[in-house]
């Protein structure tokens, strides 16, 4: 074999040997690659969502919007009584109790029975105080009555009624005047009731059922009075005409 010959055939074998070893580093980088790739775990961000809106078919065609955004916030509760309509107080307490004193304006009560509420503070040896303004000559002395008693906003006192109070200037009955406001219709318990739970007689004669002596008194004191003077006058002018007459004929000589 000649020296050329060698030579090529060992420049054949060096080629051979060197797509060898690039092939095989390939081979050992596609495994690095690999084995890197699952060493990484694969990302779990979930991408944010959007309000896609939903269409649902309906019948004979066609697709309803379905509104994403609903709101489920409960409205609050307004109130329904107006501003300018009467509420009633609240009722402190209610007992049986008997009237044993009275003046122009307050009425006071021994307490019976307590049916609800508290009377501490207004109670003095198991007497209580209740006002009522004009309403107290409707009551009767000695009597007893179930009374429903508040305390008033202005004066800090129980007070009672037995009538309802009329609205000042006629309330909205006055000509030119109309609100267009509907007040709800409540019950006011603070109120005076009787025995039987029946409202106290207020009519205009009520104060004089009881009172017959100082009704007769009444109609009859002025008849006398005015009897006794047109009697009065006459017997004074009788006299005074008798005494005149006599001197006149004294005076004369007859």
């Amino acid at each position: 074999m000649t020296q050329r010959t060698k030579q090529h055939s060992v420049d054949r074998w060096a080629l051979r040997a060197s797509v060898g070893v690039f092939i095989l580093g390939l081979s050992f980088g596609g495994v690095d690659f690999s084995t890197a790739n699952a060493a990484v775990p694969p990302s779990t961000t979930i991408p944010p969502t959007t309000n896609i809106p939903i269409d649902e078919p309906v019948e004979g065609g066609g697709v309803i919007d379905t509104p994403t955004d609903q709101s489920t916030t409960v409205p609050a509760p307004t109130n329904t009584i107006p501003a300018s309509c009467f509420i009633p107080t609240p009722v402190q307490a209610t007992f049986v109790g008997r009237l044993s004193a009275s003046d122009r304006r307050t009425a006071r009560f021994e307490v019976m029975q307590m049916r609800g509420g508290s009377l501490d503070g207004y109670s003095v040896a198991n007497l209580v105080d209740v006002q009522y303004d004009e309403d107290v000559r409707y009551l009767d002395l000695e009597q007893s009555y179930i009374v429903a008693v508040g305390i008033d906003q202005s004066s800090g006192v129980l007070y009672s009624k037995i009538r309802d109070p009329e609205p000042l200037y006629g309330g909205s009955q006055v000509v030119g005047v109309n609100t267009g406001v509907k007040c709800p219709e409540i019950e006011d318990a603070v109120r005076t009731l009787t025995m039987d739970a029946r409202s106290v007689e207020s009519g205009v004669l009520a104060p004089l059922k009881n009172a017959k002596t100082k009704l007769g008194r009444a109609i009859l004191l002025p008849f006398l009075w005015v009897f006794g003077g047109l009697f009065g006058l006459a017997t004074i002018r009788a006299f005074v005409v008798t005494v005149y007459r006599t001197g006149k004929r004294a005076w004369s000589g007859q």
